[in-house]
């Protein structure tokens, strides 16, 4: 199931980047979202920055057909990956996943971070992808729909981190 989103921020590429692999942005896009924070680990890679999170995200707002399955609340890992684009830009290769009863539902794509005429424009391109064989599509349906969701979450914070109050 494609996920595409885009956003732009009153702020260049880097300072977007700056922001989006701050451990203490990280820490308040948790808080956000309503998740208990296990982990956070942001550090320089080889090519540019890695973020990894761990949070306990409550399952609130998913579709009623898999509540009971998925409980109150499911671990979630987040990883991210960044390089220059060479165009003044970044990209970040995202996946964020769980396991539910065995199965795993994740989110793999990229963000994308592009000059452009008074900032930033961010595009983030992918896949939601369940392991779950008769309920599949349906479950890729809601796990698109909830990255989104967060997708704009972390939009907000991230305005808010630049200044921004749009």
């Amino acid at each position: 199931m494609p996920i595409d989103h885009t956003a732009t921020f009153p702020a260049g590429p880097d300072d977007v980047l700056a922001v989006l692999t701050d451990e203490a942005f990280l820490r308040d896009y948790a808080q956000t979202l309503g998740a208990r924070l296990e982990s956070v680990d942001s550090a320089p890679g080889d090519g540019g920055p890695r973020t990894a999170v761990r949070l306990v995200v409550p399952t609130l707002g998913i579709p009623a057909v898999f509540t009971r399955f998925v409980g109150r609340e499911v671990d979630v890992s987040d990883r991210r990956t960044w390089t220059a684009d060479g165009n003044g830009g970044h990209r970040g290769v995202l996946l964020v996943e769980t396991r539910i009863l065995g199965r795993t539902a994740a989110v793999r794509g990229e963000r994308r971070l592009r000059p452009a005429t008074g900032g930033t424009r961010s595009t983030v391109t992918g896949e939601a992808e369940v392991d779950a064989p008769v309920v599949g599509r349906q479950a890729e349906a809601a796990v698109r729909e909830l990255a989104v969701v967060v997708l704009r979450r972390e939009d907000d914070v991230l305005r808010r981190w630049l200044g921004s109050p749009d």
